[in-house]
Order: C-alpha cells, then structure tokens, then sequence
C-alpha cells in the first residue's frame, strides 16, 4: 500500500518553496535604534540564514530576567542569545551568578583599554572617560582645572556638580572607582580623605546626566564630573561652548561590553553576531552614533568629521571591577555616612 501524503503538508512546502527557515537570534540591548537598524541590516546582509530581533530594555532588568530564568547555567529557553551594550559592572555581576557562556572573539587583543571578563565570559566593546567639563563662555581654558586634586582649590567652592552616588548608577561608579583607584595607589582611606575634601567644592549632588548639564548651561554650577560621552553629545546638540579637560593623571572610565547567555541554543549564530560588533565598521557606527570609542581597535577616521569631538589625550585607571563588585555597595553607604555634607 503507497504511504499517505497529508495534502496540508504539501500545500505547505510549496508555499514555501522548499525553504528553511532563517535562524532567530534574540538580542538584548539598550542602545539607540538607528545604531540597532545599522547593525540588524548589515549583519543580516552577511548572513541571510540569520533573523537578528532586538528586545530592547536596561541593563537591571535583563539581569533580574536571567536570574529568574537560569537555574544552574542552563535553562529550558535562553531568555535572549546576546547581550549587547550592557555596562560592564552588570555583566561581571551576571558572570559571576553564571549566567553567560564563555566566549573570547578574534578581535579582542591585549591592546583593549578596558578591563576583560571573568573567564572570557564577556569583553567590553565601547568606553568613555569621565571628564571635568565647563563652559568657555564662563571659564578660560586657561584658568579650567586640569587633574582631580585641581578640583579641590578654594576658586572652585561650591562651584562643581557631581552625580549623585546614591541616586545615580554612573555617580555610584565613579565614586567606588576612585576609591579603588586611592586603595590601589595607598589605602583606600586615602581615597575617602579625597571625596571629603571633594564634597566641600560640591554645589549639587545632580540626580541625572542632564542635570548635570543643565547646571552647567545655566550657571548653578562652573564645573561638572561627567562621562566624556554626555557633553559631547550636549556639546553637537544644545550648548557647543562646552568643553572639558581630560584629567592628566589619569582617569576612570565607564565601560558596555557584549557576552552569550548560558543556555543559548544558536551559539553559532550568536558567535558570529559578536565577532561582528568587534568589527571596525560596528565601532565607527557606535562612535558616531552614541561618542564611546571601542575598547578594541579603532574606526575608520574617514568617516568621523572633522569636528566631532575635542582630541584630548587621556589614560585610564586600571580597572578594578571585582573590588567594585564586592566592596562598593558599603564604600557608597560609607561614603553616604562620613562625606556627603560633613
């Protein structure tokens, strides 16, 4: 007896025409649309058998969403394959939980200026530096501060706005950085006498980036701690009078990375989307879209204007991101005790 053909099964094929379906790779992210359109239609354009889909949130919630959905490295459904563009300080803490599968791409180097995962299990792709940032229509280049311990001269009382520790993520980081920065260098005593002697030059412990800035374009505050990123960004949209000065000893940076999550079940695709946003052409689009350079390589200059950003030349702090991760929770309350208004 012939076998029996479902007629629905051949209608099926033929619409179709024979072909499989592409590959879904969900991806995780919070950067900006134009620079996920860039990427999803470039990436897709090498890899025809590969659909790229965004689901788009903060770095907080995709960490309590792996947390709820990874049970001993693995779970029944990866939540998402990559994670692309979360701060570096959210991914070591999901490293550490297990919750990303180890992966060291082509492109990462020993030339990278921004600290490595755990084990491979992520790298960063992008950093900026924080910066001393002012208006020259206030302040001379001249007479502007050009290293942290400047920031403690009687000319700048009252004058400096900070992100607040407490109430900001970025405020947070850079405070436990110095601190880990000072430990390093001395004791970390030493690093606390810096923010005491800090907090008495604060106006406004900001509660935003663009409070930040805004004290700056009004005049509430002569100076401003801020990621390099944000006032270039102010600087090409509403205020191009700011500038800024890169700190000469050296400066902590802010950094996003990329990883696989523990449990992906299309590694190979997910491989090969991250050795993509190693690329130059990736980094060049990240820096024209959002100011952070790439940790690993560089871009094509051609294609950056002219006037995109002040050419300053800066050095990193050596990161220090399991001192972060274990002792900064209790260095911000200790900070909140002993420094803020004493």
């Amino acid at each position: 007896m012939a076998p029996r053909v479902s007629v629905l099964g051949v209608l099926l094929a033929l619409a179709c025409g024979g072909e499989s379906r592409p590959i879904v790779l969900d991806v995780r992210t919070d950067l900006p649309e134009h620079l996920r359109d860039y990427v999803e239609e470039n990436f897709e354009a090498l890899h025809a058998d590969i659909d790229v889909r965004f689901s788009v949130g903060g770095a907080q919630e995709g960490l309590d969403r792996l947390r709820a959905e990874i049970v001993d490295g693995s779970a029944p459904d990866a939540p998402f394959d990559v994670w692309w563009g979360a701060d570096v300080m959210t991914l070591s803490v999901a490293a550490s939980a297990g919750l990303l599968a180890p992966y060291r791409p082509s492109w990462a180097s020993a030339d990278g200026r921004a600290a490595v995962g755990r084990d491979d299990s992520w790298y960063p792709l992008s950093i900026t530096p924080w910066v001393i940032a002012f208006d020259r229509d206030d302040l001379q280049l001249s007479r502007a501060p050009t290293d942290w311990n400047d920031l403690r001269h009687f000319r700048w009382a009252d004058e400096i706005e900070m992100l607040d520790p407490q109430r900001t993520e970025p405020g947070a980081l850079f405070v436990a950085s110095m601190l880990a920065y000072h430990e390093r260098q001395s004791e970390v005593q030493a690093g606390f006498d810096w923010l005491s002697a800090l907090d008495g030059q604060v106006e406004t412990y900001a509660g935003s980036i663009p409070e930040a800035l805004q004290a700056l374009r009004s005049g509430g505050s002569r100076l401003a701690i801020l990621p390099r990123s944000d006032v270039e960004a102010e600087r090409a949209s509403e205020a191009p009078s700011l500038y800024y000065r890169i700190p000469e000893s050296g400066t902590p940076v802010l950094a996003r990375g990329v990883a696989l999550i523990s449990g992906t079940r299309e590694r190979e695709s997910a491989e090969a989307f991250v050795e993509y946003l190693g690329s130059r052409e990736v980094g060049t689009a990240t820096k024209l879209e959002t100011r952070w350079q790439p940790a690993f390589g560089g871009v094509d200059s051609t294609r950056i204007p002219d006037d995109f950003e002040l050419v300053d030349p800066w050095t990193p702090h050596e990161p220090a991101l399991d001192r972060i991760q274990s002792e900064g929770a209790g260095w911000i309350e200790r900070w909140d005790r002993e420094v803020r208004g004493r």
